[in-house]
């Protein structure tokens, strides 16, 4: 008989073509024996009669094929699948049971924390968020911040501290530097693929990882950036800086609206070793700015001192009515005789107006630029005799101005920090 799919002769019995692997049926083996038969002549019977014995075969293929009668190339097919099998099982069984003991767990945060994947290891350390305790926060913080490796983790015990009924966790410790990182692992109420145990680092106790208490300066008009975020005073500040908590570590502050107003426009601080606020300095054009600025007030301030017209025509000199209100004429002293009968007012002769460094320890940039001011003004004063005498306001202090809505103003008037 002969394979219908390529037409290679198939031995009886045979349920695939042994060359090209097709499936030979009942039909397709007797086939050729109906072409025989009618090819022979009608007159002799002998041909018949072996048609008829060959069709016998009819009755052996219809018993179960045997064993051997898979071909080749089938069988190189199955042992492929089975192969494939045999290494999908295997990759199952390995990413499965990877994670399925609390070793791994804590290896795994290790290379996290050593490959710096901030944004992974971040809610281990259970922080208590705020402003600056946050995720972003932490990860550029930690990325400014000079950060030692960790060693392989050790240990495994179970702490004691749990009960029977609990899920105790394992504790490992990794070295980092001159300490230890105490990384907590438990097992976890999810499964690895189903069927696999999986644990988890429930809890990162690291020294090298904490909070502080920062004091930052409250300035007018400037908007304050600490690693991009905004720093914002609590609304019952109402000193030049408050506290408020950020990561142990390097920090990068900007600003907006300084406009060259400081003698950096960013500044790096690292909470363990200095401060803020003792870093930003003033410009030196701002301090020029300054102390012009103030020159520029003295004649009406003094104006107001000797004819005692009040403070009402200083507003627009200080930093609020109320700042005029009370330091509106306290640069102008020892002025013995004064009324709005002065008459006479000459030039003021400023002996000194110029930034000064200040000598208090408590002294912050936040207060204003200290400008020292020293000089004069004379003036005619009506006595009670009707005539005039000589009089002179004398100029002394220092005054801290502060750059508001863009213009130098005075923010308070001081005498002996200086």
């Amino acid at each position: 008989m002969f394979c219908p799919n390529c037409g290679k002769e198939v031995k009886d019995g045979d349920m695939f073509c042994g060359e090209c692997g097709a499936k030979v049926t009942l039909d397709d083996q007797t086939e050729p024996l109906k072409e025989e038969v009618k090819k022979e002549p009608p007159k002799k019977a002998a041909p018949e009669k072996k048609a008829v014995k060959q069709a016998a075969p009819k009755q052996r293929t219809q018993s179960k094929p045997k064993s051997n009668g898979m071909s080749p190339r089938a069988k190189k097919i199955i042992a492929i699948q089975v192969a494939v099998l045999a290494v999908l099982v295997g990759v199952f069984y390995y990413f499965g049971s990877r994670s399925s003991s609390p070793e791994s767990a804590a290896n795994q945060f290790v290379e996290d924390y050593n490959n710096k994947e901030w944004t992974k290891i971040y809610d281990l350390y259970n922080f208590d968020e705020d402003t600056f305790i946050n995720e972003d926060a932490f990860e550029k913080t930690m990325d400014q911040s000079k950060v030692e490796t960790l060693t392989a983790p050790t240990g495994g015990q179970t702490s004691a501290s749990y009960s029977s009924s609990t899920a105790a966790p394992y504790v490992y410790r990794a070295k980092k530097g001159s300490d230890y990182v105490i990384i907590n692992v438990a097992k976890s109420a999810k499964k690895n693929f189903l069927f696999f145990d999986k644990y988890e680092v429930t809890g990162v106790v690291d020294s090298g990882v904490m909070t502080t208490s920062v004091r930052v300066p409250n300035v007018s008009g400037i908007t304050m950036k600490i690693d991009g975020i905004k720093a914002k005073a609590p609304s019952d500040t109402t000193g030049t800086s408050y506290y408020t908590r950020m990561f142990s570590g390097t920090h990068k502050v900007t600003f907006e609206g300084a406009d060259g107003l400081f003698e950096k426009d960013s500044y790096s601080f690292d909470t363990k070793s200095n401060d803020l606020v003792s870093q930003i300095k003033y410009s030196s054009k701002s301090k020029s700015d300054a102390a012009q600025a103030l020159r520029g007030y003295l004649p009406a301030i003094t104006e107001a001192r000797i004819k005692n017209s009040g403070t009402s025509s200083l507003n627009s000199y200080f930093s609020s009515e109320q700042k005029a209100s009370i330091y509106g004429t306290s640069l102008c002293r020892y002025t013995y005789y004064s009324g709005s009968d002065a008459k006479s007012l000459g030039s003021v002769n400023i002996t000194k107006c110029e930034a000064v460094a200040s000598t208090s320890s408590y002294y912050t940039f936040a207060e204003g630029i200290p400008v020292s001011v020293s000089g004069t003004r004379d003036y005619q004063y009506k006595t009670w005799s009707g005539s005039y005498q000589k009089q002179t306001c004398t100029i002394s202090g220092v005054a801290k101005m502060i750059k508001q809505n863009g213009k130098w103003v005075i923010d308070s008037v001081s005498y002996y920090y200086y």
